[in-house]
């Protein structure tokens, strides 16, 4: 049930996507296995936005140990019916962590929410601590688009509900960013490195989620497609179907290679 709370209270369209650094401030350069992604990503907002953000916000993939600071950001972000609980974050992030994304901060001056379930970045700076700001939590379904059973754990009556790992859909259950946070591009920047990270990763063929109806032009500027009324019943139902098909190797070296001509 991704949902937005920044494109509720209304776009602004003044606030550019923050620019994403590698690590906390590169303090530990041998943090993270993934530069060279994240330095392509780093260079696509970085020709929107030149200013580096205060908060120098960096993307991670979550892991169990992220699981304390994931159920506070859910209770600021959504609505009691709409939260992902303990239980299921448990399962997701133990089944599929990869397919899970959060934006991080080490600057943590400020009172922050998830800030006390944090860990420290590194062993060199205990102060220093990766404090949550948003997440994609997701799994991955053999449906086309996201089903109720998608968004349950598997259970004696209902063994094939939850994650499927021959399924070629990642279903997006949570895009949720802290609301002291919105308003910067965070939650933009977030599913455009979570989209880049799937295509070059290719592990599935589509996205799918479902949405308030409010949110479906937001979507929409992610690329997603609105695939009409879901059938699934989820915190009261009344939710869109919104997928988006996801480029595999040979479309992504086509697309650089007319880029590289119009250059």
């Amino acid at each position: 049930m991704p949902r937005n709370l920044e494109a509720l209270a209304g776009k602004n369209a003044s606030h550019e996507p923050p620019h994403l650094t590698k690590s906390p401030e590169a303090l530990d350069p041998g943090l993270y296995d993934d530069d060279e992604e994240e330095a392509t990503l780093e260079s696509i907002l970085s020709q929107r936005n030149e200013k580096r953000d205060e908060i120098h916000p960096y993307t991670q993939t979550l892991s169990l140990s992220d699981i304390d600071s994931c159920v506070l950001l859910e209770e600021q972000a959504f609505p009691p019916n709409e939260r992902c609980t303990r239980e299921k974050f448990q399962y997701r992030l133990s089944k599929c962590s990869e397919l899970s994304l959060g934006v991080f901060t080490s600057h943590a001056e400020g009172k922050i929410a998830t800030a006390e379930t944090s860990l420290p970045v590194y062993s060199g700076a205990p102060e220093r601590k990766a404090v949550l700001l948003g997440h994609i939590v997701a799994t991955r379904s053999t449906n086309p688009a996201v089903t109720d059973a998608d968004m349950e754990i598997p259970t004696s009556e209902s063994p094939d509900a939850g994650h499927r790992e021959e399924g070629r859909t990642i279903c997006i259950h949570s895009l949720a960013v802290l609301p002291e946070y919105q308003k910067r591009g965070l939650g933009k920047t977030l599913m455009k490195a979570y989209i880049q990270r799937m295509e070059s990763h290719g592990v599935a063929d589509r996205l799918a989620l479902i949405a308030h109806e409010a949110l479906i032009p937001y979507y929409e500027g992610f690329g997603f497609q609105n695939k009409g009324k879901s059938k699934a019943q989820f915190g009261g139902g009344g939710w869109f179907e919104m997928v988006r098909e996801l480029r595999n190797e040979e479309e992504m070296e086509e697309e650089e290679v007319e880029i590289d001509v119009l250059e």
